[in-house]
This record gives structure tokens, sequence and C-alpha cells, in this order.
């Protein structure tokens, strides 16, 4: 390498660079523990000078650093900037003094140089602009819809060419009627036929290109609409979070509806309908203004006939989709509790439901295409009405007068015929642009929805070291009405072992959920190392806290997949590691397919108390720095709870936090510290002993006043 002399001074370079690099007026953002190893991987043992380049490029890219070109000299304007100097490495230039004297930083520290090595590189370290935030359905599918201009105007280019082509058939029937009939001009005959086969031939392989384009546009709008509107939801803050999942993935599904409207409007608007001006232009020039001005005429009542029943179509698909969207929602919900539906006995009121919502979707449904019939159909008698009053005129004008052959007008009717069939489209266009319409308002609740650091340009992802929790002048309400949760004041100090108890409904579980980032303080803050949490990237969050929920879900695919979800690099050898130390290893031993076995949706095949175990593995493997687990053995046995707390008390470590919500009494020999919890906020906080102690006082005092 002619920038290194070896792969670990690189590595420390880049370590230095993505983690600790702090430079006068300029300030890296530091790497998430995610971003950091997905990049660092890819230094390996041996790299040439192009990767070495490259490899800085992807770094200053994920540091949201501004795209520029690797240059040979450097100038004030570039700084700071990376200089990447042969046999020494990385350099950060801070400044030019009066005298030319460059000053740089790096891991060893401050350096001074005259000038630069031969063959030395720079690029420039300066924030991209900040893109403008989508903030809306809208307004992220126009934008997508933008990135395919390229295709669009292939599509106009072959539009053109095909539509320049189809004048070879109107022509070629002029000409024969106009010229060869008279004049018995076989040769001519064959002329003009061999060339109308080469212009249809033509015409076939451009319109089969033309689909293509079209086609490959939509797929990549469907790519980036799914893409942009699943990472939406996924990004939607736990507290803001809808409750109905039917009905809301049915609503997500929507995009597809949008995606095929904007492909077909696209084609509309800006090939279909302005060529069937381009031959009306034409009609005009071989006919004459006034059989021009009678298509034209019925041109309009077409259009006219759509726009007449456009509101009512709108609002019939607007019913029928809130209809099916409950439908959905009503499939969902029953398959998820099709157990308690049958033990209370409800299946007659849910199949009630159902035959409602699917009557009221399918009598809409009927509506629309009664509506669209009409529009379709009176379009279609317009169509026909046009061409029978343009074969008349034109009959007329060939029998009264010499401005019109037989040939022009045989031309005029095959153009009228491209004329109208454009505009027959319009009812058609109507209903999806009302499903269309529907789809976005829908997806426009997805996206006033809060979203994880909401507000944040650019959350901190910064390297945390001590992970202390405080929460200051905290309060939590799902409503305006009351406060779940008010916290004037609580700190837990790194390695603390801590549980929290409290009755049903003292805000225990919230709790746990505003420490893990999961829900946004309705005021105050939460601070992690000082930082407020709503400040930090959700990676960040995630690498430095392993939250344990009550009832454990798992993702379908295979048992590897569910113990590793979220983690990056890790091998089967740490997997199975981690395995050993839960005795999750017995059951994987016993399983023919071992880590490879499959999973279903939501693991409902695997009992509650192995859910319980695969997550806390999961957990241990990510080795997080702050543990936090809500009832973890709520819904277990005695056995399996003895198990798990076993677990727990042999592999927490000392600088690990831990804080857990309980009712168990098992799970106190696991803290040393005790806070209760009521509505009324932290009623107690101090040592395990003294807080038992106090809790066995006011139990003794109040059997003693009742007795």
């Amino acid at each position: 390498m002619k920038y290194y002399s070896s792969v670990k001074q690189l590595k420390n370079d880049f370590n230095w660079l993505s983690k600790d690099c702090t430079l006068e007026h300029f300030s890296l953002s530091r790497l998430s523990e995610y971003d950091y190893k997905n990049i660092s991987k890819w230094v390996v043992q041996r790299v040439d000078d192009s990767f070495v380049e490259g490899l800085f490029n992807q770094l200053l890219s994920r540091l949201n650093l501004q795209s520029s070109e690797w240059e040979t000299e450097i100038t004030s304007p570039m700084l700071p900037a990376l200089a990447l100097i042969p046999g020494i490495g990385m350099q950060v230039v801070v400044s030019i003094d009066v005298n030319g004297v460059y000053k740089t930083t790096s891991e060893s520290g401050t350096s001074e140089f005259q000038s630069f090595p031969d063959g030395t590189i720079f690029k420039m370290l300066k924030f991209q602009a900040k893109e403008s935030a989508i903030n809306s359905a809208k307004e992220m599918f126009l934008s997508i819809a933008k990135n395919q201009k390229k295709y669009l105007y292939y599509a106009i280019i072959a539009s053109i060419s095909i539509n320049l082509l189809a004048l070879g058939t109107s022509f070629y029937s002029m000409q024969v009627y106009d010229r060869v009939i008279p004049t018995n001009g076989v040769s001519t005959l064959i002329s003009l036929t061999i060339g109308v086969g080469i212009a249809i031939f033509l015409e076939m392989i451009l319109k089969l290109s033309r689909g293509s384009i079209i086609d490959q546009a939509s797929k990549n709008m469907d790519i980036e609409y799914s893409h942009n509107i699943f990472d939406r939801f996924l990004g939607v803050r736990a507290d803001n979070m809808p409750t109905g999942i039917g009905t809301l993935s049915s609503k997500i599904n929507g995009y597809i509806v949008v995606r095929s409207f904007i492909a077909t409007a696209a084609t509309f608007i800006f090939i279909d309908f302005p060529f069937a001006f381009f031959f009306l232009g034409i009609i005009t020039l071989v006919g004459g203004l006034q059989i021009g001005l009678l298509i034209f005429g019925f041109i309009i009542t077409s259009v006219l006939i759509g726009f007449i029943f456009k509101n009512k179509i709108e609002a019939l698909i607007k019913s029928s989709t809130l209809a099916s969207h409950k439908k959905h929602g009503l499939l969902v919900e029953s398959i998820e509790n099709s157990q308690k539906i049958k033990t209370a006995g409800a299946r007659w009121s849910v199949m009630s439901k159902w035959s409602q919502y699917t009557e009221d979707a399918i009598n809409d449904d009927i509506h629309v295409k009664h509506y669209t019939d009409i529009t379709t159909n009176l379009a279609a008698f317009v169509q026909q009405i046009s061409y029978v009053a343009t074969v008349a005129f034109g009959a007329y004008l060939i029998s009264t007068t010499a401005n019109l052959t037989m040939g022009s007008l045989i031309a005029i009717t095959i153009l009228s015929n491209k004329v109208f069939q454009p505009m027959s489209q319009i009812p058609g266009l109507f209903v999806q642009w009302g499903k269309t319409k529907v789809a976005i308002e829908d997806l426009e609740g997805l996206y006033k929805l809060d979203s994880d650091n909401e507000g944040i340009d650019r959350p901190i992802t910064a390297q945390l070291q001590s992970h202390g929790i405080l929460c200051k002048d905290l309060t939590f309400s799902y409503s305006q009405d009351s406060a779940v949760l008010n916290i004037p004041n609580l700190l837990i100090q790194p390695g603390e072992k801590v549980a929290i108890l409290g009755a049903i409904g003292s805000g225990k579980s919230t709790l746990l959920k505003m420490l893990s980032g999961l829900y946004k303080p309705t005021s105050g803050k939460v601070l992690l190392d000082d930082i407020d949490m709503q400040q930090l990237s959700k990676d960040n969050i995630s690498n430095a806290i392993g939250y344990l929920e009550q009832d454990t879900k798992l993702f379908s695919g295979t048992l590897r997949d569910n113990l590793s979800v979220g983690l990056i690099d890790v091998s089967d050898e740490e997997i199975l590691k981690a395995c050993k130390l839960t005795e999750l290893i017995k059951l994987i031993s016993i399983l023919p397919k071992g880590l490879d076995t499959s999973v279903p949706e939501g693991g409902q095949s695997v009992s509650g108390g192995q859910r319980q175990l695969i997550a806390l593995t999961r957990m241990l493997i990510g080795k997080s720095k702050v543990l936090l687990l809500d009832e973890p053995t709520a819904s277990l046995d005695e056995g399996t709870e003895k198990h798990i707390l076993s677990i727990l008390q042999k592999n927490t470590t000392k600088e690990q936090t831990l804080i857990v919500v309980t009712h168990k009494p098992a799970l106190l020999n696991l803290v040393d510290r005790i806070i209760i919890l009521t509505e009324k906020g932290i009623v107690a906080d101090g040592k395990k002993e003294a807080v038992l102690e106090m809790l066995k006082n006011n139990q003794t005092k109040k059997t003693t006043t009742q007795s």
C-alpha cells in the first residue's frame, strides 16, 4: 500500500476518524456501533490504494459528509480536509498559516507540514446540505415519481415514433383509394404495402419497448414506495403506534394503488392525451376545419360525461375502501383471537360484523361499477355517433365539393379512432383516481404520526461510556386528562441493580418503556450518559440498552434469525456460547435442524418459557450495558422461573445496569435497590433491605389497625 505501511495503521486511523476526531471549527458526528461494524468489516488483510480511497469515501458518507472528489492539491476553501499521505496514512488538515505551513491532526497528535509528499490526495470534510424532509405521503409519492423522469422521457420518445409510424396506416389507405385504385398502379400498391408493413412491424417493436420502459419505472417506484412507507412505519414512536393493526396493514398496502395510478396517469397525460390533439390536427389538415371542429365537439362531450359522475364515483370508492379496511381489520383481529372467540361463544357476533362489512363493500363496488359502466357506455356512444357524423359529413363534402376525396375520408375515420381512444380511458382514470385519493389520505395518517427523533435533524451517535440514567421532571400521559407517570427526579448509577415494584396501573411498564427510549416524555427528560435520549439515534439506544418484554414475540424465520436479530457479524460460535450459558443448548441439541429450525410467525408453536429463554439469550449475545426486564417470569412456572433467575445471577456483570419490573419476590435476589412506584409517583427508594423492612412495617401497621 502506498498510503499505509500496515493494515494495523489503517485500522487505527479509521477508528480515530470515525469515533474520536474533534477538530478546530469542526466536529464529526460519531458513528453508531452498527455503522462502525458494518464498515470496518471491510478493513481486511490485503487492500490496495483504490480500496483505501473507496473505504474512506464510504466512511465519510456515513458520517453525513459532503461528497467530493479526491484532489491532488489543497487550498484554504477546502479546509478542513482529509489527507492520505504516502507512507504516513491519514492526517486531517486543519489550517494553513500565513507562512504556508499546514497544521494537521491525527491519532498520534498534531503535526506541521511545509508541503506534502508527492502522491498525497485530499478530500473536503464538510457536512452535506440537509435534504428537505418529506413530511407527507403526497410529497413522498411525487418525489419518488420525479426520480423516474428519464423513463418518462424514453417513453415519450418511443411514443412520438409510434404515433408517427401509426400515420402510415392512414396515409396508406388514402393513397390506395386516391392513387392506386383509379390508376391501377400495382407497382405503387406493392411499394406502399411493403412500406406500411415495415412501419407496422417497427410500431410493434417500439410498443413492446415502451411497455418494458414503463414496467421498469413501475418496478422502481414499487420498490421505493414500499421501502419508504415500511421505513416510516418502523420509525413511528411506540407510544404513537395505532392499535388497529389489521386496518393499518390494509392502508399501508394502498401504495400499490398509487403507483398504478401514477404510471397510468403519466402515460395518459404525457403521451396519449397530447397525441390525441396531434391526430386531431392531422385530421384538420387533411379534411379541413369543419371536420376538425366537428370531431373536437364530440371530444369535449366525451370528457364532460366523465366529469359528470366523477364526484359520485369518488364518494362510493371512499365508502367501499373504508368497508374493506374494516373487513381486513376484523380478519386480522379474528386470526389473533380465534381461541377467545370460540371460548366466549362470539362466533355469530363476529360473523355478523363480517357479513355486514362484506355486504357494504360489495354494494359500493357494484355502484362504482354501475356509474363506471354508464360513463364508459356513454363515451362509446359518443364515439360511435362521432364516427357516423364524420362519415356522413365527409360524404356530403365529397358529393358537393372537391375539397375532400374518398381516400382522405377513410384516413380521417382511421385517425378519429386514435383521437377517441385516449378519451375512452377517462372513466377508468376517474375510478383509479378515486382509489388513489383514498389511499393517499390513508397513508397521510401514517406520516402525521410522530417518529423516533421527531424534530431532530441529526440524531447523536455518540459512543456511550458510563450508561448512567437520569430522569428529570419526568411526566407521561396517554391523554391530556391525567398523567400516568410523574417522577421529578430519579438517578440510576451505572452498574446498579434495581427492582421497580408497584400495583397494577402504577406506571411500572410505562417507566421501563421511557427508559428504553420507546416512549417520549410528555414533559421532562430521560438522560443516558447525560444526553437526552430523544437526541440519541435509535441504533445508539438499541446498542446500549437491552429490553425484555413480559410477553415475548418471535419472528418468522429460523431459530438463528431470532437469536441474532438486530446484531451484526454474530457467529454461530457466539450464539452457541450464549445458548450454553442459558441452557437453551438443551433445546437446540434435540432439534433435528438445530439453529436452522424454522420458527412460525409469532413463535406460536414455542412455549412461553422457551420464548423468554430465546429472548434472554439474544440479550446476552448483544452484551447490552443496560438490561431492562419487564416481568420476565410473570407467565412462567416455578421451575422455569428459577432457571431464568439463575441465568441472570450468573451472567449479569458488575458493569451492567439491571432494572427489573416484577411482583415476584424471587427476582428481588437480583437487586440491591428497590423503588416503589404508585400513581402519585415514587413513594420509596433505597437499599433493598431498608425498603423491604419499611413495607413489612407498613403491612404490620395496616393489619393492627384493621384488627
